[in-house]
This record gives C-alpha cells, structure tokens and sequence, in this order.
C-alpha cells in the first residue's frame, strides 16, 4: 500500500474547466497545486466536433510546454455544462454550447488524447475544487454555490461528489424561492437564480427604476438600462443610493433563503459563495451570514462557515483534476 501511495504521489493529471465563451485547462499534481495552466477560445458556435478537438490541442500543447509527454499525464477530468452522464461521460445537452446533443465527450477526447477521460458537472468540479485545495479544504461535508449569469452548485458529504439518481444533482439554482415568481429559462418559476445570481441584482435594479425609483444608476450608465450589472448596483450601494441600496438587501434577502435552505437540508460545515459579487467582501457576507443566522437551526447553523471562494478561475480545472484522482472508480478509469 505504501508503494502504491507513493507512486501516486508523483502523478500529473490534467483538469479542463469547459465553459460556453472560455476553457481552462491546468496541469495538476496529486496534492491539487497547479503546476501550468492554459485559457483560449471555445469557439462554440463551430460545433463540438471543432470544440473538442481544440481542446485536445490545446492541451498537448500545455503538456509539450511543460516538457512532457501525454505518457507522463495519469488521468484527465474535464467539467462540463450539462445534463450529462457524468458515468458514460455523455453531454445530454447544454444551453450554452449550441449542438451539443448527447456529446461521447469521454470517448471522444480519450481518443485524441490516449488518456483515461473523467466528465462531470462544471459546477460539480468548481465546488470539489474548493473542497480539495481551496476556501473548505480539509472539510467533509461542503456546499458551493456560484453566483454569476445563473447559479451554480455543487455538494459533497462525507468527502464525496454528490451526483443523484442519473448523475444531475446539486442543481441549486434551481431549488425555489418563489413559486409565483420570476419565469426562469428551465420553465419553472421562482427559480433561485432569478432572485439571487448576478444577474437578477442587475435585473432588479433595471425592475426598480422602470417602475419609477430614481437612482444614480441610470448616470452611471449613461441611460442605458441594459449595461447595469451587479458592479454597478454594488457601486451605487457604497455612495448611499437608496434604489441600490434596496436591490442589495433584497438580493441578500434571497441568497440567505437560499444558503439557509442546503444548511438545513444537508447539515455542511462549510458553504463557500463564488463569482465577482464576493468582491463585495463583508458588504456581502456579514449580513447574509445574519440573515441566514434567523433562518436556519441554531445547531445546523454553528456548524456552516459561510465563506469566499479562493480558487477563483482556476477553481473548476483544479476541481476536474482533483475528482478523477480520488474518484476515479466512478469513471472507470484505471
């Protein structure tokens, strides 16, 4: 056993984090500290067949930069958008990469690569990548939660990727906060990520001055309503704008529900909060960490750290990278 731990030790694999605009791939050893890494162009809209293969390129290439082989790389994990088999590593379908309907992508990049090929849910990976070298390392039962155009989630407990029935859980944008509220794109409404992603606080705040508030907001745009995003609320907030102000407290309002509703259901100790809004620092999480505070058990709550993400771009490679080193059985990889 000892041997065999040590020969694992001097492993390399490589994580890839597919996004719909970017992919990040990084070069990671068995102890999650990235070696090198690479970001380009998805070039969706040229089809998956194109986006694959780029992949592959690009990931050679990587490996040729470093001053190795493909025969020196252990495993490779890529996180996707899905539905997806993460077991067959099958893309049932993904709203952000146009064509992509039950994509082999496993069987595909295996071929090109000539390397055992682990798929998962990109939020999943994101998530994994906190618990393994990042914000909850060292933590068993962890919830992360990405705010950015959507929201994205991933849960591990007892050390392991929580991934459901047919592979899709930890769907946590998804959970509803509302069941007669926003229409969201999944055809549901009331969606989480209508009320707390970084979109909806702009699309509050563009709600709030159509409906007749007043707001520095519309200067700060210069009239263009379609340019506010979450920044822009933030920034308003910091000079007193009582519209942005309110957006702000809303937004909290909603994310506490929804950071409340996994620390009761699950029971974490650490619930890390990822994307650009974090930035927001203790104007985000001293106050959510209270409204959270009054609506969960004290029992649950004592237990959940609420804290910032800190792998930041690089959290989904490392965290594709890290589930194929310690769940690699799930893939069938050797």
């Amino acid at each position: 056993m000892a041997k065999k731990a040590k020969a694992k030790s001097k492993k390399l694999v490589i994580g890839i984090d597919l996004g719909g605009t970017n992919v990040m791939a990084a070069l990671v050893d068995t102890s999650g500290k990235v070696k090198s890494y690479v970001h380009f162009p998805t070039e969706a809209q040229q089809g998956p067949e194109h986006v694959i293969k780029n992949i592959a390129d690009n990931v050679k290439a990587l490996v040729k930069k470093s001053g190795l082989t493909m025969k020196d790389i252990w495993r490779v994990g890529i996180g996707s958008p899905g539905p997806m088999d993460s077991k067959k590593g099958i893309i049932i379908g993904a709203v952000n990469l146009p064509g992509w309907k039950r994509v082999t992508l496993k069987a595909d990049l295996e071929k090109l690569l000539g390397v055992g090929v682990g798929v998962d849910n990109d939020a999943n990976c994101a998530a994994y990548g906190e618990q393994w070298a990042g914000a909850a390392k060292g933590a068993s039962n962890v919830v992360g939660i990405t705010l950015g155009t959507g929201v994205g989630g991933g849960i591990i407990i007892d050390g392991r990727l929580v991934r459901g029935a047919n592979y899709n859980a930890a769907e946590i944008g998804h959970t509803s906060l509302n069941p007669d509220g926003r229409l969201c794109k999944c055809g549901a409404k009331g969606c989480f990520e209508q009320y707390a992603s970084a979109s909806a606080i702009a699309e509050s705040a563009r709600e709030a001055i159509r409906k007749g508030a007043s707001s520095m907001m519309t200067e700060l745009v210069k009239g263009d309503l379609s340019k506010i995003t979450s920044k822009t609320v933030f920034e308003a907030m910091t000079q007193n704008d009582k519209t942005a102000i309110a957006v702000w407290n809303e937004f909290i309002k909603y994310l506490a529900a929804g950071v409340g509703n996994q620390i009761n259901g699950l029971n974490p100790e650490v619930v890390v909060i990822a994307g650009g809004v974090i930035n927001a620092g203790e104007k985000l999480f001293t106050p959510l960490r209270e409204a959270v505070r009054k609506q969960t058990f004290a029992l649950t709550f004592s237990a959940a750290k609420i804290v910032p993400a800190k792998l930041g771009e690089l959290a989904g490679a490392i965290g594709a990278a890290g589930v194929v080193i310690n769940e690699g059985e799930f893939y069938n990889l050797k």
